[in-house]
């Protein structure tokens, strides 16, 4: 379980605390913090058990704008997280468009990893959050069968060297029937 779950701003959260890195999941749009078969949940719980970290999970409300929200997460987080001396940053579609988007606003970030971001909106702000990005590394991942598998040619490493990306067989967008190999990307391309 979560320690706290809290709703502010329209938004709700889910965390567990932990030591000064912060792991942040952003949730698709309209996703809930648990996730299907409760998938952010046990990714919560699988890294703060293994690493130590402080995780937070937040909802994704369908009204909201995308910028609007990440900013009301990172004043979440600066009012709820005050010891945090570094953030992972995992989203999953809007989610991960968000991270990909504005990430670099916030150099706390260190790391993104982007699942299946829907790369037909708003391709210029994912190429220009990118450029911008003063962290380590985004990563994308994208699953073959995902609607933007097909465009991910357009996001080449001429953009930048701290951006790559990674496919994975046979999974569509929401990785139906392949909750165990969602909840190991974490894991495996940021930790």
């Amino acid at each position: 379980m979560f320690d706290k779950v809290v709703t502010k701003n329209g938004i709700e959260y889910g965390s567990i605390h932990g030591n000064n890195t912060l792991f942040f999941i952003k949730v698709g749009n309209g996703g809930s913090i648990y996730g299907d078969e409760d998938k952010y949940l046990r990714i919560s719980q699988k890294i703060h058990s293994d690493y130590g970290c402080s995780v937070l999970v937040s909802g994704n409300p369908v009204e909201m704008h995308i910028k609007d929200a990440i900013v009301l997460d990172f004043e979440f987080i600066k009012e709820n997280f005050p010891y945090i001396a570094e953030v992972n940053a995992f989203g999953h579609s809007n989610g991960g468009q968000m991270l990909v988007s504005y990430a670099y606003m916030y150099p706390i970030i260190k790391n993104v990893l982007a699942v299946n971001v829907p790369l037909m909106i708003n391709l210029h702000k994912t190429k220009e959050g990118i450029e911008k990005f003063t962290g380590n590394k985004i990563h994308m991942i994208y699953g073959e069968k995902d609607p933007s598998f097909r465009y991910i040619k357009i996001l080449d490493s001429k953009l930048s060297l701290k951006f790559g990306y990674s496919t994975v067989e046979n999974a569509n967008h929401m990785f139906e029937n392949m909750v165990d190999e969602f909840i190991s990307l974490p894991e495996r391309f940021l930790f």
